[in-house]
């Protein structure tokens, strides 16, 4: 991996400095130049203008590294704390000219980062010459080897992926080769395939790292000619082996809500559903599923399965979502307990917390990583920010370790906010609280269909949760309407 640092002051000069060298950096790998120096300018002045405290720490460090298909630019400064990218930076992915943003604090020093697609990043497969097949396709006698997913597996991955479901796969990451080689090569994401003598998938069964030792497996495909043959169950049982050599301690899955056999094949393989994640990913077809491309965003179901012996730890969650969490876990066996909330809770004055947005799927992230006393204002100011950008859907991940977390969280419903998921062991933050702001939250269930009673019952308890805190912000919207029409109502004598 090539990476390029520069460091300079923040005063206008630096930051011209600092733009001219990523614009160069970009232009020499064929990336966007005028969109990296652009990116590299805002992300200075954004820093410069936090610089506030003392002369020392007016040094920005700048650091251009290629990961995959994209160049990420990355900005260093020791101003005042920042809580994710700026609204101008935000703006600029909206708009398509970078792929994603961050802003968050990383060992006492504020980073800024800003993704840009580089060409290989759009470069879609060729279906020239690959027929889409049906379940009535007839059956191959072909041989096949099994055997670990590599880097140059990516086109044949990407081609089974459109023999089997078109262009209609909701993982649209796998139809881009050059971006799954990429995550391949980068250890990101690992799997298991069954090749045939031309070096075609036949099938496959993936998992990607989605925290420091967890996993979110999926894109399980099996091209029609090679079914019958228990080739997913055997991909299945070599991922779960190398996995668990791995070390890996937890498996996600996201089962769709439109579709109850794959909640059905994670419940029976000893996973646990942990939630619900509405409106995840932009509207999505599955053939012989949907009618069709579907008219809302896809909702998945959130599993969660341990891999290793799972540690004793204690839940700190505000009141509005304890009981959702305690419903979940009731079945689960897993050591988990309730601590007992108390109003004075010693807290630092500041909460650390960071966000990001990915303008593709319109998707927010706010990551809550020390609750302080400001927590409402801090993640409020983090959501509205995403809410501004443009995103459908906003979320947000707590610690629910913490015990300051009840009361300081007690009212982050009133921000929207309504409970989506509890992931247990999930890196950095122990067991992870997540909460979801959605921009529509008027929930079509119609299609929605469920492995098991539980599923049905959690996901309409949280659709419930969606639609109350949604309903309770308009009402607080219009009764402020209703008092500024009010005040305007009193006389007005500026010379007064």
């Amino acid at each position: 991996m090539h990476v390029i640092t520069a460091s300079g002051p923040s005063d206008a000069t630096g930051r011209a400095a600092l733009a001219a060298a990523a614009r160069a950096s970009a232009a020499a790998v064929g990336g966007p130049g005028e969109i990296a120096g652009l990116a590299v300018q805002l992300l200075a002045e954004d820093a410069a203008a936090r610089m506030t405290i003392a002369e020392e720490s007016s040094t920005l460090d700048l650091k251009i590294v290629v990961e995959g298909t994209e160049l990420v630019l990355t900005v260093h400064d020791r101003g005042e704390p920042v809580s994710g990218p700026s609204p101008r930076l935000l703006a600029l992915v909206d708009l398509g000219f970078m792929t994603a943003a961050d802003g968050h604090i990383d060992d006492g020093r504020n980073v800024g980062i800003v993704r840009l697609a580089l060409p290989a990043h759009s470069r879609l497969v060729s279906d020239e010459g690959v027929e889409i097949l049906d379940d009535e396709a007839p059956l191959s006698s072909a041989p096949v080897t099994i055997r670990e997913l590599v880097v140059d597996d990516a086109p044949a991955l990407a081609r089974c992926i459109y023999r089997c479901y078109g262009w209609s796969y909701p993982g649209v990451n796998l139809y881009y080769p050059d971006r799954v080689a990429a995550s391949i090569e980068s250890g990101k994401r690992i799997g298991e395939v069954a090749v045939d003598d031309s070096g075609e998938v036949a099938a496959h069964w993936g998992a990607v790292f989605v925290a420091d030792g967890v996993v979110e497996t999926g894109g399980t495909v099996t091209d029609p000619r090679f079914r019958r043959r228990g080739l997913a169950n055997d991909l299945g049982d070599r991922l779960l082996a190398r996995l668990q050599a791995m070390g890996v301690r937890g498996r996600m899955r996201e089962p769709v809500l439109t579709h109850s056999a794959t909640q059905g094949i994670a419940l029976r393989e000893g996973a646990h559903l942990v939630g619900v994640h509405l409106h995840a990913m932009l509207p999505i077809q599955q053939v012989g599923i949907t009618n069709g491309m579907t008219d809302d965003r896809a909702s998945l179901t959130v599993m969660y399965s341990p891999l290793v012996e799972m540690q004793p730890a204690t839940l700190w969650i505000p009141g509005p979502f304890e009981g959702l969490v305690r419903k979940l876990l009731a079945p689960t066996g897993w050591p988990r307990q309730f601590g007992v909330v108390r109003t004075a809770t010693e807290a630092p004055p500041q909460s650390v917390l960071g966000s990001s947005y990915d303008a593709f799927n319109r998707v927010g992230l706010v990551e809550v990583f020390t609750v302080g006393d400001d927590l409402i204002d801090a993640v409020d100011e983090a959501v509205g920010q995403l809410r501004a950008a443009g995103a459908d859907v906003v979320r947000v991940h707590l610690p629910a370790n913490q015990p300051a977390l009840p009361a300081l969280g007690a009212g982050l419903s009133a921000l929207g906010l309504a409970f989506a998921s509890l992931l247990p062991d999930f890196g950095s933050f122990g067991d992870a609280l997540v909460l979801q702001w959605l921009r529509d939250t008027e929930i079509d269930t119609g299609g929605y269909v469920y492995a098991s009673d539980h599923v049905k019952e959690i996901t309409e308890a949280i659709v419930a949760q969606v639609r109350e805190v949604g309903a309770e912000g308009d009402r607080l919207r219009r009764r402020f309407a209703r008092r500024q029409r009010l005040f305007a109502a009193l006389p007005n004598d500026p010379s007064a």
